[in-house]
This record gives structure tokens, C-alpha cells and sequence, in this order.
């Protein structure tokens, strides 16, 4: 996820010269989706959620569970970069804290464990 993220911010970043909280926004929502394409294939693969409907709705859920991290990572991300703390770092610190939240309640709530 952390790839993704990073991947997607720079090219929004320095080829599409998006502003910085657009961009972290966007990285966000992209690491999300591939984390939870990456949870329900591997990590829950005992749980794993199957057909589209099924899919669809864990991802809704997944997003709507994950929504107040990655409030929290675009929100920490914007300050520490407006601070003028290196991007990818301010990036970093961001994923870190989103991060802590969305494992906790994604596991919950995505897949029923803990």
C-alpha cells in the first residue's frame, strides 16, 4: 500500500502538478482500494469476500471504515508538508497514522476478526 501511496502522489506530484493535499487525497483513496483488493485475497483469504456484490459492499466498507485514517493521514500529511517538511516524509508520517486505525477497525468490520 505504502508503494501505491507513494507512487501515486509523486506522479500527481511532479507529471500532473496537482496541489499537494489533492494529490495526498487521491494517493489515499488508491492505497486504500489496493489494500483492500490485497486483504481480501490474502490476508483474509479464510474470510475472503467473494462475487461482485459482496466485493463491492466489503470495499464501500472497507472506504467507510477506513475514512477517519485516511481523514487523519491527508489532514497530518498537509499540515507537516505546508511546515515544510520534505513531501514523502510528511506523506510517511500521514500513512502512519491512518494506518494504526484502519488495520484496527478494518479487521472488525471488514471481515469480523478480533
Amino acid at each position: 500500500g505504502v508503494i501505491v501511496h507513494m507512487a501515486v502522489l509523486a506522479s500527481l506530484l511532479f507529471l500532473f502538478e496537482e496541489a499537494f493535499t489533492v494529490a495526498q487525497a487521491v494517493a489515499v483513496l488508491s492505497a486504500m482500494s489496493f489494500n483492500f483488493w490485497l486483504n481480501n485475497w490474502l490476508t483474509y483469504r479464510d474470510k475472503r469476500l467473494k462475487g461482485w456484490g459482496d466485493v463491492l459492499r466489503g470495499w464501500a466498507g472497507f472506504c467507510l471504515t477506513c475514512a477517519v485514517g485516511g481523514f487523519a493521514n491527508v489532514a497530518v500529511a498537509t499540515l507537516l508538508e505546508s511546515e515544510g517538511v520534505f513531501w514523502a516524509l510528511a506523506a510517511l508520517c500521514g500513512i502512519l497514522i491512518g494506518s494504526v486505525w484502519n488495520f484496527a477497525l478494518s479487521s472488525r468490520f471488514v471481515w469480523g476478526r478480533y
